[in-house]
């Protein structure tokens, strides 16, 4: 599939587009999109919250629901780790898994 990167315009393809995918289907919150009220996760909703041990293991429980919820279309990762931490006045969520039979990582900050 081929996309456009939002901050700066070039085309985007394989990895870094699904990548930009998932960030960004990460960071919507659910219902938020009219015509897709199914699309996002309920991880923003933890934000501005008291970042505990147990909003940690809360938030990557949400980031594992968002990759089995298919109008998020980013089912075609298979999560095998989900890590999440604090950063700053957010999270940081490390994701590792198998994506078209490679095994990939990458990190979403909320």
């Amino acid at each position: 599939m081929i996309g456009i990167d939002r901050n700066t315009g070039a085309t985007v393809d394989d990895w870094p587009q699904f990548v930009q995918r998932a960030t960004r289907a990460l960071t919507t919150p659910l219902g938020t999109r009219q015509k897709r009220p199914l699309y996002g996760c309920a991880i923003p909703d933890l934000l501005g919250q008291n970042l505990g041990d147990d909003l940690l293991i809360l938030a990557q429980s949400h980031a594992a629901q968002a990759f089995y919820n298919s109008q998020n279309g980013i089912s075609d990762f298979q999560p095998q780790v989900i890590v999440a931490s604090r950063h700053g006045a957010g999270l940081l969520l490390r994701f590792a898994g198998t994506w078209n039979n490679r095994n990939q990582s990458f990190e979403v900050v909320t």
